[in-house]
């Protein structure tokens, strides 16, 4: 990630770097002068080594770094902003474009971003560096190409070969040495065979060879390495025959060109047919191979498989094949891959390779596939990034090829791995070019249920109809693991929507799941189910989802899923009082490594710490969002934001809370998202309702989409209490003190003892109102009670209303009396204070049978019946099973006391069920 005070990374360098010591400094003043600076040259001139070593120097003096992104195996231009963004360390925001992410996670940073090899995908990188340029002040982009980009405001750096030996001066020892060019030959020879020195007349044969070759690296550093064979007088020699064997050719193109392309030719001339057969095939690979790649791909026809490591090894010697700096991963130059490629088209074995190419990362992801999703995450991890641009070459090969299936079962095996990585926008866009052609059922289902999960927050209807496609795809086929996919889905989409439906759905989905031996599906279910319980206000209910959720993650050596269990538990605990447990899980989750994970776990760090009074809390929910920000998830900004605005609030910082509250919800609202606004526009409305503005306080409320009048549910506790405080502020005490009781039956009945702690002083504030000061007193001390054994320190709005009640209270009852009720109430059990809160005021629960006490599960399967839909119809509608249509029809014949479904229709006719 992108954090303040990082050098970012460069690529190490095996070989020292050597001259242009005036053209870095050029670099650095245009760097200095202008946003945008290009170096533009041949290929083998050296541009992507003066860009490290420029990189090298100058992140000593960039405030935040340096940033290296090789573009040279990309070929499609829509996926270089999303590169660019994965090489600044940032994940992709849904709902906003790779560019609109890095010029708004950039605006304010001072980075230098070397874009290596643009020559490939011109228009784009013009696009990125003029962009960034425009609205990043402190950002500076450092091109390397064959051709300007063409930009306004670009400053280009021609690169030309090294300074030659000068062989008209005076030359005394030194004279070859003092030439860029002399040095880097002389260097790369003695790295070649050891004890390499210069003969009687080899320094000029050496100047000579530099001024053939016109100081271009590559080409000088290929000759050097064939001293280990040849005198520097043959190497000579067989220069001059290849430059006079292409003069008399007539080609075309530019001197610098021709000449290492001579020299390339000259040095593959000098191979043997084994090595020049690897030596094209090896092009297929884009971004590097390693040797059990390059053995799979190249071997056959020439070139036995045991020859490969042996044969690579010489290509390595001859600078022909350039092997990274970690030493299991080597590449060509990108002038000598596309010289090879060339080669290879002539011949017309290029399509027989890249088969073999498609095939062995096929296999390779079928089989680390699985593994990045269990502990062997990094081994994975560290097998499967570097191949990136070879799967996507892969990729592009199946669809040129009509290989489709082959390459629609790479990215099914990759997809989860590269939504991981935060790629959702390419995995999008890859799920839909395969799914727009005929793939194998199963195939299809699994790329429907990755592009559901990558366009959630992008699209979400499209999500939805991809989740749809899904399960309609895994009925018609019998298939539960198919179903289950698409439930879930259906689960997450609806979880911010109609949360009731998303437990249906989820639970559904991780029942089939668990019979189709879909772990990982399963798991995500639970997870889907334990968010939405929690959105209902029924934390008692998410806390036994999330042991459930650990069990299935275990069973399916899942980390992630174990740390999506611990933030199930972490939000419950706290919202279950049991703010030890809660710190403890969110700890848990700060020592992870994912972004989002890490950033919930300081989010519940931070609710628990509220809950005691710590005046740390909005400290450390900052920095969660700060990481989430960086990671470029406006999602969760958003969403912990809101977390962000309810604890300024309850500290007493009214102004501020509500002011980032309000945004909050308006960017949450504009995901077309909604349920997880309602107790945050019931708290804006209590806020409201202190500044005396009750209009205002009435709006947030109608704006909710739990709102009165409706049945006692937990998640109506929140809207239940502000409601109550609104009638309070317009004098209603009666009305105050019935839906205070509401919601204390609300939330008791969900298990969320924060928010019941919070009603019985409200109830009691109530009391009081009603000129019931022993009771009001009463459930104060139960209230207090219950503060004291969870740690709950009382928010600053509710001391400030509690106050004149106190003094009210004290004054009825006199301090005897008052001391003694707090007493009495002191003793009770939450249970027993609950039962004497709702003491003459009626079952605030749901009723145990008639109309009240359906479900809303149920309510939606009356109304289906009201209209004499089948039992499989109300199925497909509510995307539930049969069976589970049949539990809540039994469920509500015994509630109503009704025997069959004529019954049912019929009432549901003459009263509306909600």
């Amino acid at each position: 990630m992108l954090a303040p005070k990082v050098l970012g990374s460069l690529p190490g360098q095996l070989t020292s770097f050597i001259g242009r010591r005036s053209t870095i400094e050029l670099v650095g003043r245009r760097l200095a002068e202008h946003q945008l600076v290009s170096l533009v040259g041949p290929g083998g001139c050296g541009k992507t080594r003066l860009a490290i070593e420029v990189g090298q120097r100058t992140k000593l003096v960039t405030p935040e770094g340096v940033f290296f992104v090789d573009l040279s195996g990309l070929r499609d231009e829509a996926l270089v902003p999303g590169t660019v963004l994965r090489a600044l360390g940032l994940r992709e925001v849904p709902g906003e474009s790779p560019l609109q992410t890095l010029t708004a996670q950039l605006s304010t940073r001072e980075v230098l971003v070397l874009l290596d090899n643009c020559e490939h995908v011109l228009g784009a990188c013009a696009e990125v560096a003029v962009t960034l340029a425009g609205k990043c002040p402190g950002v500076r982009v450092l091109a390397t190409s064959r051709e300007r980009l063409g930009t306004a405001g670009e400053a280009v750096v021609d690169v030309a070969g090294l300074e030659v030996p000068d062989q008209a001066r005076d030359r005394d020892e030194q004279w070859l040495q003092r030439s860029e060019a002399g040095r880097l030959f002389i260097e790369r020879a003695g790295a070649a065979r050891a004890g390499f020195t210069l003969l009687d007349g080899d320094d000029i044969v050496v100047a000579r060879i530099c001024e053939d070759l016109d100081g271009i690296p590559l080409a000088i550093e290929m000759a050097a390495s064939r001293v280990r064979l040849m005198s520097v007088g043959a190497i000579a020699e067989g220069l001059s025959n290849r430059f006079r064997l292409l003069t008399g050719t007539g080609r075309a193109g530019p001197e610098r060109q021709s000449t290492l392309l001579a020299s390339i030719e000259w040095s593959c001339g000098l191979l043997s047919q084994a090595e020049r057969h690897l030596l094209k095939r090896l092009s297929v690979f884009v971004s590097g191979f390693t040797s059990p790649a390059a053995e799979a791909v190249c071997s056959g026809s020439g070139v036995g498989r045991d020859e490969v490591f042996g044969l690579l090894t010489s290509l390595v010697e001859k600078s022909l094949v350039q092997a990274s700096p970690e030493a299991d991963r080597l590449r060509l130059h990108e002038t000598m891959r596309a010289y090879a490629a060339a080669a290879l088209d002539a011949e017309g074995a290029a399509a027989s390779v890249r088969d073999r190419h498609l095939d062995y990362f096929a296999e390779l992801a079928e089989l680390m596939g699985p593994s990045t999703q269990t502990s062997a995450f990094a081994l994975a991890r560290r097998a499967l990034e570097p191949e990136l641009d070879n799967m996507r070459a892969a990729l592009d090969w199946s669809f040129q090829s009509n290989q489709c299936g082959t390459g629609g079962g790479l990215l099914a095996s990759l997809a989860m791995f590269l939504h991981d990585l935060g790629l959702n926008s390419e995995v999008l866009g890859q799920c839909e070019r395969f799914l727009a052609v005929n793939l194998e059922p199963s195939l299809r289902a699994t790329l429907l249920f990755m592009a559901s999960r990558c366009s959630i927050l992008k699209d979400p209807r499209l999500s939805l109809r991809l989740a749809s496609e899904l399960l309609s795809l895994g009925r018609s086929l019998g298939d539960e693991g198919a179903q289950a996919g698409g439930l879930v889905r259906l689960a997450r989409i609806q979880l911010d929507a109609n949360a009731d439906e998303a437990v249906d759905f989820a639970t559904e989905g991780a029942r089939l799941a668990r019979q189709a031996g879909e772990r990982f599906t399963e798991v995500l279910g639970l997870h889907a189910k334990g968010l939405a319980l929690i959105t209902l206000g029924r934390p008692a209910d998410a806390l036994a989802v999330g042991e459930e959720i650990l069990r299935a993650s275990e069973n399916c050596d899942w980390p992630y899923g174990r740390r999506l269990a611990r933030a199930i538990l972490a939000e419950a605990y706290v919202c279950a009082g049991r703010l030890d447990r809660a710190l403890e899980e969110a700890d848990y989750l700060l020592r992870g490594y994912e972004p989002v994970l890490m950033a919930a776990g300081a989010v519940n760090r931070a609710d628990a710490l509220a809950a005691r009074g710590d005046e740390a809390a909005p400290e450390v929910i900052e920095w969660a969002i700060s990481r989430v920000s960086a990671s470029g998830d406006t999602y969760y900004v958003a969403a912990w934001q809101r977390h962000r605005g309810r604890i300024l609030i309850s500290q007493g910082h009214a102004d501020d809370g509500y002011r980032v509250l309000e945004a909050a919800i308006a960017k949450f609202e504009s995901f077309k998202l909604f349920a997880g606004c309602v107790e945050s526009r019931a708290l804006l409305a209590e806020v409201a309702i202190t500044r005396g503005d009750l209009l205002t306080a009435r709006r947030h409320l109608d704006a909710s989409i739990w709102r009165l009048p409706r049945a006692t549910e937990p998640a109506g506790a929140p809207v239940f209490r502000a409601e109550a405080r609104l009638a309070r502020a317009e004098g209603l005490a009666a009305r105050a003190h019935s839906l205070a009781c509401n919601g204390l039956a609300a939330a008791f009945e969900g298990g969320h003892l924060l928010w019941v702690v919070d009603l019985l002083e409200l109830v009691a504030i109530t009391c009081s109102d009603l000129g019931l000061p022993t009771e009001a007193a009463r459930l104060l001390g139960a209230a207090e009670s219950q503060r004291d054994l969870i740690g709950y320190v009382r928010p600053a709005p509710a001391r400030v209303e509690l106050a004149p009640v106190l003094a009210d209270l004290q004054a009825a009852l006199g301090h005897v009396a008052f001391e003694a009720a707090l007493s009495q109430g002191r003793a009770l059990s939450l249970q027993e204070a609950v039962a004497y809160a709702r003491r003459g005021t009626g079952k605030h629960n749901r009723a145990r049978s008639g109309w009240e006490s359906l479900t809303p599960s149920e309510r939606r399967v009356v109304s289906l019946v009201g209209q004499h839909l089948t039992n499989a119809q109300i199925a497909a509608r509510l995307f539930i099973s049969v069976p589970t249509v049949k539990s809540h029809l039994n469920r509500t014949f015994a509630k109503l006391g009704m025997d069959n479904r004529a019954q049912l229709a019929a009432a549901a006719h003459r009263i509306q069920a909600p």
